[in-house]
């Protein structure tokens, strides 16, 4: 497998001036020859006609600069659900899923794609947790000690070298995305993605980079994610993949 182009993927709920400055830095910072598409994932009731706009106004600079652009109504329900929505129908080789609100950096992009040139089997994933990576201080102590307690927790159980689990911000091949069966609906959806990758053997690297601001769920939604990295862990590979799919 060769790195062709990258679809990037950007549901939008509520952000207006931050989605915008997204798009922008992206276009400002990466080769257009890279991009095979930005796929905007919009909800048909909860997306903000403030958003709607800010969504028009990045299709028309896109198109002014050659940069294909599709807006996406999601079908399936939860953020989870937004971005299984986009990923089935991703046309690059490659696939990266972006924050809306700039809490993953769009600066990393065009790093994230050169990895992806030199190391194209592999998974490159943005980890809050090694040498010049961190966390904004819009975590809260006691979010933040759960969340890195979260990550240890996963490393020990799956024993993975891997520092990251949770933060979704990575270059993957898109085939991979489209092998693979999908359960996950809401935010553990993140962690499912890294977890069945990790059982079916796909080698991860990882890159420092900042979180910007505090986690959109709640201490009641990461609580799924311990049924969710069980059932994982003894899941059949066989059951990971989808029928016929070969990585």
């Amino acid at each position: 497998m060769n790195f062709l182009s990258v679809s990037i993927i950007i549901p939008v709920i509520r952000e207006t001036e931050l989605f915008e400055e997204v798009v922008v830095t992206i276009l400002d910072t990466c080769n257009h020859i890279d991009i095979a598409e930005l796929i905007v994932v919009i909800h048909p009731e909860v997306t903000t006609q403030e958003s709607r706009r800010s969504i028009k106004k990045m299709e028309i600079l896109c198109q002014k600069v050659g940069v294909s652009y599709r807006v996406l109504e999601q079908k399936l329900p939860g953020m989870g659900g937004a971005m299984r929505d986009a990923l089935d129908v991703a046309a690059g080789s490659h696939t990266i899923i972006l924050n809306a609100d700039m809490a993953s950096d769009p600066h990393l992009v065009d790093k994230l794609i050169k990895q992806a040139k030199e190391y194209p089997n592999d998974i490159i994933s943005v980890s809050r947790y090694i040498s010049g990576g961190e966390i904004d201080t819009g975590y809260k102590k006691v979010k933040l000690l759960w969340n890195t307690l979260s990550q240890k927790y996963c490393a020990f159980l799956y024993q993975s070298k891997l520092t990251d689990y949770t933060y979704m911000y990575r270059i993957c091949p898109t085939g991979f995305y489209q092998s693979v069966v999908w359960e996950e609906l809401r935010h553990p959806f993140a962690l499912e993605t890294t977890l069945k990758f990790l059982r079916l053997g796909i080698t991860f690297r990882e890159i420092p980079g900042k979180q910007i601001g505090g986690s959109q769920s709640g201490y009641a939604e990461t609580l799924q994610y311990l049924p969710t990295s069980l059932k994982v862990r003894f899941m059949s590979k066989k059951k990971i993949l989808k029928q016929g799919a070969v990585l």
